[in-house]
Parts: structure tokens; C-alpha cells; sequence
């Protein structure tokens, strides 16, 4: 029996949109009861992200900061393919809730979603979030609630003699703008991240060409007879989300899968990825943030 390893592929552009959870008129319950937890537009002290941790922020912009860094993991991770594959079209709405426990972890998970598999990928994709230092209120930890509901959509792309047509750029991008760290999606970069070999033709072509090249690299280096060892057997799917600095190199590499095993492997893969010429936005490096669902099969 030969092992294979496929990639997702996906013919579709997708946009992930977020309202304002303090305005939102779709409320998910939390149905929690202990005392401690609290909302996070009314915590004194919100729970911080990893990447505004070393930033001298006030307050409001520290709020603001851990905000939109947790949109765009969410809208860097989610998996867009799945609303081409349940045949779903239009606007589609999933509404989030989760608890950022005194250690700062995730906890209380609650999706309310169109199909199942939507809200299967939602819950995934909260799992991933990274610990975060917890909010506080007159200096004690407590528990802080998080709403968080999304709007997406698919955006069939055209192609013209192999060229890429955009979609309306209606939508605002997503960035996390913390003092010298800038990140912005790798759908909406304006100048994407230069793969080796990948410098000519325009923005959507290196897009293009990029992913290839990671997916035939990945491809490649991943050794899939590890399966077999572990006594797994047909379709396994391994979540993995990483960043691209401003000098180019990949970082904060994490992934999920159903061994730990093959989480070190995915990991050791996307660790050997070469250096890249790093994303641009507005003239300025940024820092990328990527995401690669790996398909492997055992047959």
C-alpha cells in the first residue's frame, strides 16, 4: 500500500467579515454562571495576545490590539473550502463564543452555525488560539467572555490566460497594528511574500505561484509513512498556521492533527521552509500570516 499526501486545493476566493460584537444584535449564550467572568468590552483589564504582549499600549489600544489580532487568526485559519464543498452560497453567519480563562486559556467553546461542519470548523479554529496573559480586574485574573460572530462568503475567481481576476476590494483588511508589528492577511496583502522562484508576474501570480511551491515543498519533505506506524488508516487532516516576518522567515509555527506525532512532523516541515522576501503593505514590511489545511492520506 503506497501512502499519499494531498494538498487542498481551492478554485474559490473567500472574504471573512466581522461585526462588532458589542453592536451585535446576535447573541450567543454563554451560559456561565460563575461570577468572575466577564465581558470583554467591560473588563478593566483585557486579556492580552501573545503578539501585544511587549507593547507599551494604553488601556484602549491594548483592547483594541488583542481584538483584532484574535480576527485575524480566525480569518487567517479558517477553512474557506468547506463552503464550496457543503454547496452553501451568499452570506452565511457563524456565531462564536468562548471564555479566556485567569490562565489565560480558551475555554467554554459555544458555535451557533448554518451546517454542522461550519460550526465543527469554527470550534478548530478557536482550539488553535494561542494562550494569552488573562484579564484582570484591581489586579486579580478573572474570566473574560468573548463574542465573536462572522460573516463569510464565496467569491468565484475568473481566469484569464492563466491570470487571476480580483474580486471587489469592498471589504476593509484586517491588520494588527502594534507599534513596529504589522500584520495583514495573506489574502489582502498588497504585495504578497516572495517564495524562491516565485518573483515575476504580478501580485496574484506570486500569490499563486507561492502556494504551489509550499504545498510541493510540504509535499516533498513530510514523511507519510509516519501513519502507518501509528496505526492510522484513510483520510487525516492536519491544520497548520504559521507567519511570515518581516525578514522573511517563518515563525510561530502551529498545527493540530490527530496524533501528536504528526503535529511534530507538520511542524519539522514548515520549520524547513526557505527564506522568503517579506510581505509589503503601504510601502512598509509586514508581518504574514498563513494557513495550510494538509490532506493526508493513508491507503
Amino acid at each position: 500500500m503506497k501512502n499519499s499526501l494531498l494538498l487542498a486545493f481551492t478554485s474559490f476566493l473567500y472574504l471573512i467579515l466581522f461585526t462588532n460584537s458589542a453592536n451585535s444584535s446576535v447573541r450567543l449564550s454563554l451560559e456561565n454562571k460563575q461570577e468572575n467572568v466577564i465581558n470583554y468590552s467591560e473588563v478593566e483589564e483585557v486579556p492580552i495576545y501573545p503578539d501585544c504582549k511587549t507593547l507599551n499600549f494604553s488601556k484602549d489600544k491594548m483592547r483594541k490590539c488583542s481584538d483584532e489580532a484574535i480576527k485575524i487568526f480566525v480569518r487567517s485559519s479558517f477553512n474557506t473550502e468547506l463552503s464550496n464543498d457543503l454547496g452553501l452560497t451568499g452570506y452565511q453567519r457563524i456565531t462564536t463564543s468562548f471564555v479566556i480563562d485567569k490562565k489565560g486559556k480558551i475555554i467554554n467553546i459555544r458555535v451557533r452555525a448554518p451546517h454542522p461542519k461550519l460550526q465543527d470548523e469554527a470550534i478548530r479554529v478557536i482550539n488553535l488560539l494561542p494562550k494569552m496573559k488573562p484579564g484582570k480586574v484591581n489586579g486579580k485574573a478573572v474570566a473574560v467572555s468573548y463574542l465573536l460572530p462572522i460573516i463569510f462568503k464565496a467569491i468565484p475567481l475568473k481566469t484569464d490566460n492563466d491570470s487571476i481576476t480580483k474580486p471587489p476590494n469592498d471589504t476593509p483588511v484586517l491588520n494588527v497594528i502594534t507599534g513596529n508589528k504589522v500584520e495583514v492577511p495573506f489574502s489582502k496583502i498588497e504585495n504578497v511574500p516572495i517564495f524562491p522562484g516565485c518573483g515575476k508576474g504580478n501580485n496574484e501570480s506570486r500569490r499563486k505561484c507561492m502556494s504551489q511551491k509550499i504545498q510541493k515543498f510540504v509535499k516533498k519533505e513530510f514523511n507519510t509513512g509516519i501513519a502507518r506506524n501509528l496505526g492510522l488508516y484513510g483520510r487525516q487532516r492536519i491544520s497548520v498556521i504559521f507567519k511570515i516576518n518581516k525578514k522573511g522567515n517563518v515563525f510561530g509555527v502551529r498545527a493540530r492533527a490527530p496524533h501528536p506525532i504528526l503535529v511534530t512532523e507538520a511542524k519539522r516541515v514548515i520549520n524547513m521552509l526557505p527564506k522568503m522576501k517579506p510581505g509589503m503593505q503601504k510601502g512598509q514590511t509586514v508581518i504574514v500570516p498563513y494557513s495550510l489545511p494538509i490532506i493526508f492520506q493513508v491507503q
